[in-house]
């Protein structure tokens, strides 16, 4: 715990102060707690702040409701204020951006400018990069992450020292890295190409049958984290998808996966996913999840533990996830439009399924034509999938309802996600509900149940 003595303003949307004065400064794990000389303590979660903008002995936090925080007159401590808050202000961002769980390679301050349809700034920032992911955290713009599988191309323009990654539409330049600049392309290509490797090695070891022509198309298809449809690889190799389903589907998984695939709309496909894990990692994605959680599904609570075909599957399954979309009609005649997805790990130790809407329900009317509902099927899997990769696959962000994320504080992070993450926010609009795997008879009641609330 660090505090400090100042001033401080408080300000409203326009401008105009609220509040002010001497004030005791502290910060406290994810909080600022800040008490005036007269007048009643202002304290908040450093998540709530959305702009950090440290000036000439003035720092001033804008808020996510708008108003601001102005500190100054700090004296010989102002730095160290900036210092300690900044840091403590970006460590609270990655757990609000949902990337604590990740393994972290190394941190980088440079200059960050994003061009992107919804959101673009150019920003001093913290670097951070993963394993898996780059988070962006500047301090005059919200922070953000990309998905290293997601960055198309890395390109380095030697005279200007600029580094440009484009991940479809949208592009990170970054810039002022000085003399580590040759550093953080060394790290950023390692842990891309680390990436590749593995996901190469998974896929080599999923289709050891493939001719060097068709690995490089299932390689195009199946990027890790991404969805596919299994008729795209289907039709590379006719071993492909019978292949898929024996090694990446649990024994104890395989009954509810058959009864999902029965309830597919005719003539639709299903898609399917890895992502490349840490141990710690399997707990969250797995299903473990909060004692809230248990209290609410008892059943999870006495489920029986799951054992693997092989001692081959079981380690493999330690380091790769896998999962399914099914597009399923909520009446039992597969002939009408699907108007839900399923989803489904295939984890030996996956717990539920999750169903979610495939429109909100405003829109829901655009899905009564076969035809038209197949066009909007993918489109909206792959809506769901991006969110569900963002949250690295953590349950309780999504089915725990909104009382809870805004009272508990264990959960706080997780409503602070969901102001700043759009896809979070579109995700829980469209999830209907959970399937606990106790049996199959019990399951399969709690997905009527589901589908009639659908």
């Amino acid at each position: 715990m660090t505090s400090f003595s100042g001033k401080f303003q408080y300000l409203d949307q326009t401008g105009t102060g609220v509040q002010g004065g001497s004030c005791r400064l502290t910060i406290e794990d994810a909080n600022l707690l800040l008490i005036p000389e007269k007048g009643q303590p202002l304290v908040l979660d450093l998540g709530d702040i959305d702009i950090f903008s440290p000036g000439d002995y003035q720092l001033q936090l804008k808020l996510y409701t708008s108003k601001t925080i102005v500190l100054n007159q700090f004296g010989k401590t102002f730095q160290n204020l900036c210092h300690y808050l900044l840091e403590a202000y970006r460590d609270r961002l990655v757990q609000c951006l949902l990337l604590e769980d990740l393994e972290e390679i190394e941190r980088f301050e440079g200059f960050v400018q994003l061009d992107a349809t919804e959101h673009s700034f150019s920003s001093p920032a913290q670097i951070r990069i993963y394993k898996s992911n780059l988070a962006i955290l500047p301090e005059t713009a919200t922070g953000l992450h990309w998905r290293l599988s997601d960055v198309d191309t890395v390109d380095f323009d030697e005279v200007n020292y600029r580094l440009e990654l484009r991940s479809g539409n949208e592009r990170l330049i970054v810039t002022k890295l000085a003399k580590r600049t040759h550093e953080f392309i060394d790290r950023l290509s390692a842990a891309i190409n680390d990436l590749a490797d593995n996901s190469a090695r998974i896929l080599q070891d999923l289709f050891p049958f493939l001719s060097l022509d068709q690995f490089q198309q299932v390689a195009q298809f199946m990027r890790e984290g991404h969805a596919t449809a299994v008729s795209k690889i289907a039709s590379i190799h006719p071993k492909i998808e019978p292949v898929l389903l024996e090694k990446t589907i649990d024994i104890n998984i395989k009954p509810y996966f058959d009864i999902l695939k029965k309830r597919m709309m005719v003539e639709s496909d299903y898609f399917t996913g890895f992502k490349i894990i840490r141990q710690e990692e399997e707990n969250s994605a797995s299903g473990a999840e909060s004692d809230e959680s248990a209290k609410r599904e008892q059943e999870e609570a006495t489920e029986a533990e799951h054992v693997t075909n092989s001692g081959e599957k079981e380690r493999r399954q330690e380091q790769v996830l896998h999962w399914f979309f099914f597009p399923i009609t909520t009446q039992p005649v597969a002939k009408d439009p699907a108007t839900v997805v399923a989803w489904e790990s295939t984890l030996h130790s996956g717990r539920a399924t999750y169903f979610f809407r495939v429109l909100p329900e405003d829109r829901s009317g655009n899905l009564r034509d076969t035809g038209n509902s197949c066009d909007l099927i993918e489109p909206a899997i792959q809506r769901l999938n991006r969110a569900l990769v963002m949250l690295n696959f953590k349950r309780e962000p999504i089915y725990l309802p909104d009382d809870s994320l805004e009272t508990q504080f264990r959960y706080r992070r997780y409503a602070v996600a969901c102001r700043r993450i759009a896809a979070l926010r579109e995700l829980r609009a469209s999830y209907i509900g959970r399937a606990i795997h106790t049996s199959t008879e019990g399951w399969q009641k709690q997905v009527d149940e589901i589908l009639v609330r659908a």
